[in-house]
Parts: C-alpha cells; sequence; structure tokens
C-alpha cells in the first residue's frame, strides 16, 4: 500500500522542481537556483530552505565546484549522477533519492536538493546550519562544584557533549526511525551494559508513538510509561552531561530530542530523585547521609500539614500544654477553621510559586518577596489566619525544596493535599492509612519492568554502596549496578 502512494521523480528537471515545491506550498523561504554546466550541457536546479541551510557551504562545496568541472575527452562518463556524487561535490554528507516525500522530508532537515536535467534522481548534500545558542549553564539541578555545562537545543551537539565524556568504542547511537514522528530522536546506550529486553521494549513502543512532532521529552514520556496515573517519574530528564552520562555508564537508555536542552533517561528508580550530583563533588571520607536527609525531609514537607491538622483537632493531647494553649489563644481570634486556613493557604503558596517561574526575571524577586512576606504579615495582623498556620505551610515548602529534581515536585503536591484531606476526614489514622497506600503504590510501580523501589526493594546488597547512603569513590567507582527486573513467570 505504502509503495503504491509513492511519487516517483521523472526525467523533466521542471516537473521535478514543481512538484517539490507545490508540496512545499511555494513557501517565501524556500530557495531555487538555476545553473548550466557548461561541459555536460545541462541544466541543474538547486532548492534549499533560507534559515536552517548555510549558504556559505552552497556556494563552497556545491556551487564552486559545479562551476569548474572540466572533463578531458579521455575521461569516460557513464553516470552523471554518479560522477556529480563521487568527484564534484565536496559534501561530507550527500545521497541520492527518487522518492519525492523523501526529498521533502530530506529539504526540511536541512539538506539542498540538487535536480539534473534528463535524471530521475536527485542528490542531497547536507548543507544544514540550525540555529543554536551557546552552552548554557545548568538550570534544572544546580551544584556548588562540579561541571558547569548545560545540554542546548541541538541534538547533534547535545550527542557531541556525552561522546566527549565518554570515549567508549561501546558506545552506540541508534536514530528512531518511526516514520510518524518528524522530530530527530537518538537512542544512546552502552553495547553490552544496557539490559537488551529493556531496549527492545522501548524500540516497540518508539515504533507505535504516532506525535508528528515532539516538542520536548515529556511528550515521550507519557507516551513511553504504562502507569501514567502515578504521580511520581518513572523516567528521569536533566539538563546536564555528567548526569546523563553517569546513567549510560550504569546501563541506563539517554534518549536526545532534537529542539530540547533536556535528555531523557530510563528506567529511573525512586532513590535517583534524591541523589545530587554534587554527592559525588565534595570530598567524603566516610558514609554520605546527605541523601538520607533528603528523604527524610521530603516525607516530613509531605507529612507536616496533614499532621498539624490531625493534632490540633483530633488529638489535642497529645500536643505539650504550653504549646497547645498558644495554638487555643491563635484558634479564638480567626474568623476561618484550621482545615480551610490549610486549603486556601497552601493554594496561595502554589499559586505564588507558578507566579515567580511564569513572571520576567526583573521582578519576580520583588513579587515573590511581597506576596510572600507582606501578604502573609498582613494575613496575620488581619488575624485571617493563624501563625501557626504559616509557619507549618510555609516549613512545607522550604522542606521540599531539598529534592534536587523538579519533576518530583508534582508528586509533593498532590500528596500533600491528599494526606491533608485524609488528616481532614481520619485524623492521625488516616495519616497512618495514606502511609501505607503510598507504600503500597510504590511496591507496584515499575519503570521498564524495574521495580521503583530498587535496589531497596527488592534489596540488592551489591548496589547499597550508592543507594540511600554513598560510600567512598574508591568503594563504588568499579561497583556495577544492575537493573533488577521481574522474572516474568515469578510475577504471573
Amino acid at each position: 500500500m505504502e509503495t503504491a502512494q509513492k511519487v516517483l521523480l521523472t526525467e523533466s528537471i521542471s516537473k521535478n522542481t514543481e512538484m517539490i515545491k507545490a508540496q512545499l506550498g511555494h513557501s517565501s523561504d524556500l530557495f531555487e537556483r538555476e545553473l548550466v554546466l557548461p561541459y555536460l550541457n545541462r541544466k541543474v536546479h538547486l532548492i534549499y530552505l533560507d534559515g536552517i541551510n548555510n549558504t556559505s557551504k552552497i556556494e563552497d562545496y556545491i556551487l564552486s565546484p559545479l562551476a569548474s568541472i572540466t572533463i578531458k575527452e579521455e575521461q569516460s562518463l557513464n553516470s552523471v549522477i554518479d560522477y556529480l556524487r563521487l568527484q564534484v561535490i565536496q559534501s561530507i554528507n550527500i545521497v541520492t533519492e527518487t522518492v519525492k516525500d523523501k526529498i521533502v522530508r530530506m529539504i526540511l532537515e536541512g539538506k539542498t536538493a540538487i535536480f539534473i536535467e534528463e535524471e530521475a534522481t536527485c542528490l542531497l548534500a547536507d548543507t544544514a546550519k540550525w540555529p543554536e545558542r551557546s552552552s548554557p549553564e545548568p538550570k534544572a539541578q544546580r551544584t556548588s562544584t562540579g561541571p558547569n555545562i548545560a545540554f542546548n537545543e541541538n541534538g547533534t551537539y547535545n550527542l557531541s557533549l556525552i561522546r566527549k565524556t565518554i570515549k567508549n568504542p561501546l558506545l552506540r547511537v541508534e536514530k528512531v526511525t518511526n516514520p510518524n514522528i518528524q522530530t530527530s530522536i537518538s537512542m544512546v546506550f552502552i553495547e553490552g551494559k544496557v539490559d537488551e529486553k529493556i531496549l527492545d521494549e522501548v524500540r516497540k513502543k518508539m515504533d507505535k508513538i504516532n506525535i508528528p512532532v515532539i516538542l520536548d521529552v515529556n511528550y515521550l514520556e507519557e507516551t513511553l510509561i504504562d502507569n501514567t496515573s502515578s504521580s511520581f517519574p518513572l523516567t528521569l530528564s536533566s539538563d546536564r552531561p555528567d548526569v546523563v552520562c553517569a546513567e549510560v555508564l550504569s546501563g541506563k537508555i539517554a534518549i536526545i530530542v532534537d529542539g530540547t536542552q533536556f535528555v531523557l533517561t530510563l528506567p529511573s528508580v525512586f532513590i535517583q530523585f534524591f541523589q545530587s550530583p554534587d554527592d559525588y563533588y565534595i570530598l567524603n571520607r566516610s558514609t554520605h547521609t546527605r541523601r538520607l536527609g533528603r528523604l527524610f525531609f521530603f516525607m516530613l514537607s509531605v507529612l507536616f500539614p496533614g499532621l498539624y491538622i490531625s493534632f490540633t483537632l483530633y488529638h489535642p493531647g497529645l500536643i505539650p500544654t504550653s504549646l497547645l494553649v498558644g495554638l487555643i489563644a491563635q484558634r479564638e481570634i480567626v474568623p476561618f477553621p484550621t482545615i480551610v486556613e490549610v486549603f486556601i493557604f497552601f493554594w496561595l503558596i502554589i499559586i505564588i510559586t507558578e507566579g515567580s517561574i511564569r513572571l520576567p526575571s526583573g521582578v519576580v524577586l520583588t513579587v515573590t518577596i511581597f506576596a510572600s512576606i507582606t501578604l502573609g504579615q498582613q494575613a496575620v495582623e488581619a488575624q485571617l489566619v493563624q501563625p501557626a498556620t504559616l509557619v507549618v505551610l510555609a516549613a512545607s515548602y522550604v522542606f521540599s525544596s531539598v529534592v534536587p529534581i523538579y519533576s518530583l515536585s508534582l508528586a509533593y503536591k498532590r500528596l500533600t493535599f491528599r494526606f491533608i484531606f485524609l488528616a481532614t476526614i481520619l485524623g492521625l489514622y488516616g495519616v497512618l492509612v495514606g502511609l501505607i497506600i503510598l507504600l503500597l503504590h510504590l511496591c507496584s510501580l515499575r519503570s521498564f519492568g524495574v521495580p521503583y523501589l530498587s535496589p531497596i526493594a527488592p534489596f540488592q546488597p551489591q548496589d547499597q554502596k550508592d543507594a540511600i547512603f554513598r560510600l567512598p569513590i574508591q568503594h563504588i567507582i568499579n561497583n556495577d549496578k544492575s537493573l533488577f527486573k521481574e522474572d516474568p513467570m515469578r510475577k504471573k
């Protein structure tokens, strides 16, 4: 069926160029250059898109060699196409094509199409020059020490940063060939270390994607993972080359999407989102416990508002007497119940955070200071909220900021609201029920077959050197982490 729909070129150069221009809608940035080869007595038409092609390359590698063709009398010329491709045009990457749709797609990818009179084959030379910016600083995972370079929006440049770090002949780069996807996507992995079953599963899922343009790695995350209802991220996206290289070296798969500075790595587990690059860039001569602290404060940030509601409304007898007296005194002068206060001001904190992300950088500091300090102080002075409520919510938000991966913040917001709801209905028992449900949910999650809580559950002793705790670098540098994948028979 696909073969019947293919439109092939003809030997008429005018018909060929007209087909291509019509396919592209005679766009104003579509340029055509005509010339005649004097020694061959053939017309040649060049078609390319302005803005994504390097005109200097077109002039130096295509036009100048074509204009200076000289054929000696004793030189035999079997094929004009082969002669131009092998001996004249100086582009590093040049291919031949006869199908109209493929030619159009290559022109959109930054290639220059070369049509020759009386030839039903087109030459396509790579002259692309995509707009890009210089290497930015990491913004999603900032550290005080270590490399200070990040990916940009050019997929080829991002791949070169990985190649610069991993000089391993087993490093493989595999381009996704799904015809439904117009965006350039590449998978990077180390042959022999990557799990072949996971790699095959990713390939199959990539082939099923039917999204023409992938604008960000989040498009892939939503289509590749099976459990889309979970609040927890099942893949890790990073703009740091050192983080991505470390993941690839440990047997993971990196997915580079052209047009975004974030690179997706998979599979991912829960403990990864509490690991920071500077864990490895700070001197450590004993057991490193910073990750345990991040995990503790993240859970505290999720539970703190719910525990506050539980103790003040359902279990005041568990609060020290002096503190309870102060809370009761605050409660007498405010008009709203504690539950309403918590919901309203937690929403205000989220709104302030969302606004600060999207506001111009010049006014972010002013707005956040006014909103967080002035608004909170005036609300207390106007006796609209208890000071203790603001302290609890502010502490919860500050505790959540210790997580180095921003994608986990969505889980923080949803979990906090759910624990507030459970605490409102059942008090401390609701919080305990929520913890049990959360633990069961984490145990049920899988990232491409890998248990989300591994290497803790199931417990893998060989991987504990660099999980919740980090031992000195000499103990973990040669430690090959294993991606524990469930046995399908045991799963059944």
